[in-house]
């Protein structure tokens, strides 16, 4: 269902939530700075590829990904990258309860609003600490519980905006935090 609604969206996707994205971007980006291989989780449209185009940050990276399940969405995010990237950025299609990649491949993810949407948050969870190597940047919207569970794992909050906390932690306590945290 959620697929469906990004798919009849897509075209639409970055007129309507280009400013609030942003907000968070400019947000976890102060506390966490994206540096060598970054995946962007849940990428939609690649709006945090031009982001961080903006104030030029792509271009220090070693790659970025962009990882989403919509093929609308992606067919945007390949176009942008094609214009804002040098051959670094890949797009790539894939669900953030199962993550095609290898394990530790990345150094940062950020997934943006994108817990509150998955059937599992927490195997999602779960997924970007096995992906990534250094830090992990996720935002839940404020008005859902998910903040709650999240806070009580232990996940340490960086800022919020209007509609968003956003939050971070390191692989490792991730893991730990899973393992430790009831279902």
């Amino acid at each position: 269902m959620i697929r469906e609604r990004y798919e009849r969206t897509c075209d639409s996707y970055d007129e309507l939530y280009r400013g609030e994205q942003y907000a968070k971007y400019y947000v976890a980006l102060r506390a966490v700075k994206p540096r060598g291989v970054v995946l962007d989780a849940g990428c939609g449209t690649a709006l945090l590829a031009e982001f961080l185009r903006a104030w030029r940050l792509l271009e220090d990276l070693e790659a970025y990904i962009c990882l989403d399940y919509s093929n609308c969405m992606l067919g945007i995010a390949r176009w942008k990258l094609e214009v804002l990237c040098d051959g670094r950025c890949h797009v790539v299609l894939g669900d953030v309860e199962n993550i095609p990649l290898k394990n530790s491949t990345v150094d940062i993810t950020y997934s943006f609003t994108v817990l509150d949407l998955v059937d599992n948050p927490l195997k999602t969870l779960k997924e970007l600490a096995r992906v990534t190597r250094e830090d992990i940047v996720v935002s839940v919207m404020r008005n859902l519980n998910l903040k709650d569970t999240l806070k009580n794992m232990g996940l340490k909050t960086i800022g919020a905006t209007d509609k968003d906390v956003i939050f971070h932690v390191k692989p490792e306590e991730l893991e730990n935090m899973l393992e430790a945290f009831p279902r």
